[in-house]
């Protein structure tokens, strides 16, 4: 064999002992791939044995044409074989680089970069004859094997397929015109793909090949191998954001005036009246503190459960169907949000009896005006003194400071502009008149009011230090809820939403209501 051929064909990946015949058959298989060396004819094959050593001046001859004769044949000089032999190699480097890469993407995604100290990624790697779909069907094989979940890869391999995950969670949320403040590395790639291609690449990282796979088969793969991918995962976080989002957003006006704190439990939660803390006492002359007496208070509330669930179906992945995963979660987070603020402004619009069988507010409780007055200097003056004479349980003095003027949306203009002008905006009275409420009260409006009365208003203390409402998500969970489960009968992933949240009375002298006029 002519010796600059069969060092061009050992630049492309033929074996250094290989026989001449194998080397023949090596250069047809590199034909096949479109990479070819001028000059060669198949009829050299015989001869080459004889022949394959130049013609003693440096030049070297090559038949242009298989007629086995002189004729039609060429000489190439030692500058053109090298040059040839050059081009061939670089193209031939091209195309192993492509491969590597391909490769090593799908050794990163699968986490198996460290198996063996690397070897069994050096062995993909090192491979020329191992292409992309075969180092699939390797890394598949290898993590089967080892008996290691499918898509988590090595024990120590986990970094590729979380952020191949956040890439597909934040380029989901982009497509439906969410915002995303630092889109995870990859992440605008995810954008334009339908939900099909997102679970054919998932499954694909995950060592499965979907060459011969129908979009349904895919769809239903994806959905049936939850639990050895991180495809519900991906949408389960899709759902989680796309809810939190809208919650987050949605407008709580009830917090400033409410106590907040956790549940362990479904158990009843009773409540600790500030209003009945005891006086603290003198020491005595051999330094004994005395115990304190908790005037017995007996309002107590309990945390609830309520909940929705949204399926993602075959036919949804096929249909690109995102809604269910984006908009729908926003309606939901939205509603837990509605589930918060109707609990606690239902504690004020029902007025309901306290444990002492008086209702919330009532004149018994000294927090009720006697008549209904319009919102004005005057009547938020009655209603402050009203708060500050205010005595606890055993009769003490606890000075009462209102702190937010609560109001139907009908008076919400009329409050702001009571507590935010300079001079008093009562009627006649001039600019020059100082307005003793400017600042004082923080207002706080609510639609909820408005079903009840467009004119009753409210004054409310700190809950820091007169609660009257306090509200409890169980263990400190302030937010919703999201988990993910395969339900077998109908070959959907279902996604569950539930929110934990309870709100209750505790005690009366931290608020005053004015029916109004």
């Amino acid at each position: 064999m002519n010796p600059k051929l069969l060092a061009f064909l050992r630049e492309n990946g033929l074996r250094a002992d290989a026989t001449e015949q194998e080397a023949w058959d090596y250069y047809d298989k590199l034909k096949e791939d479109g990479v070819d060396l001028p000059g060669i004819d198949p009829g050299q094959r015989a001869a080459a044995p004889a022949n394959g050593a130049g013609n003693g001046e440096g030049n070297t001859t090559h038949a242009a044409a298989g007629n086995g004769g002189g004729e039609g044949r060429r000489t190439y000089s030692q500058e053109e074989l090298e040059a040839i032999v050059e081009q061939r190699t670089v193209q031939a480097m091209g195309r192993e680089a492509t491969r590597r890469a391909s490769v090593q993407e799908l050794i990163d995604v699968a986490g198996v970069g460290d198996l063996d100290g690397g070897a069994f990624a050096r062995s993909l790697l090192d491979n020329p004859d191992v292409s992309r779909e075969r180092a699939s069907d390797l890394i598949f094989t290898e993590l089967k094997k080892r008996n290691v979940p499918i898509g988590t890869g090595a024990h120590v391999g986990t970094e590729a397929p979380e952020k191949l995950r956040a890439a597909i969670t934040d380029g989901l949320l982009m497509r439906q015109g969410i915002p995303v403040a630092e889109p995870a590395a990859g992440a605008r790639d995810f954008r334009g793909r339908s939900m099909i291609e997102i679970c054919r690449e998932l499954l694909e990282a995950s060592g499965v090949n979907c060459r011969s796979m129908s979009r349904m088969d895919i769809a239903g793969r994806a959905i049936a191998s939850t639990s050895t991918s991180d495809f519900a995962n991906i949408f389960s976080s899709l759902v989680g954001r796309s809810l939190m989002r809208a919650y987050d957003e949605w407008p709580s006006t009830w917090r400033p005036f409410v106590a907040i704190t956790g549940a362990n439990d479904f158990r009843d939660i009773h409540a600790v009246k500030l209003s009945g803390a005891p006086d603290l006492q003198g020491i005595s002359e051999n330094g004994e503190y005395k115990t304190a007496i908790f005037s017995d208070a007996k309002e107590s509330y309990r945390v609830i459960t309520k909940g929705i669930r949204v399926p993602l179906t075959r036919t949804m992945i096929i249909n690109d169907d995102l809604r269910a995963f984006t908009r729908v979660p926003q309606l939901f987070g939205v509603a837990a949000r509605r589930m918060e603020s109707a609990a606690v402004y239902s504690l004020i619009n029902t007025n309901g009896a306290m444990s002492d069988g008086t209702a919330l507010y009532h004149a018994d409780h000294s927090n009720l005006a006697a008549s209904g007055g319009a919102l004005s200097s005057t009547t938020l003056g009655a209603g402050r003194a009203a708060m500050r004479k205010q005595t606890g349980l055993d009769g003490e003095s606890i000075d009462v400071i209102p702190a937010f003027l609560l109001t139907p949306v009908a008076l919400e203009t009329t409050a702001e502009v009571l507590l935010r002008s300079t001079a008093l905006p009562d009627d006649n009275k001039s600019a020059g008149v100082y307005n003793p409420w400017a600042g004082k009260l923080t207002p706080i409006s609510d639609p909820l009011l408005d079903a009840t009365s467009a004119t009753a208003w409210y004054l409310f203390a700190h809950p820091n230090q007169v609660p009257v409402i306090e509200a409890a998500y169980l263990e400190g969970e302030e937010q919703p809820y999201v988990e993910e489960q395969v339900d077998f009968n109908s070959d959907a992933l279902i996604i569950k939403v539930r929110h934990d949240f309870g709100a209750g009375v505790v005690d009366h002298p931290g608020t005053y209501k004015n029916a109004g006029a």
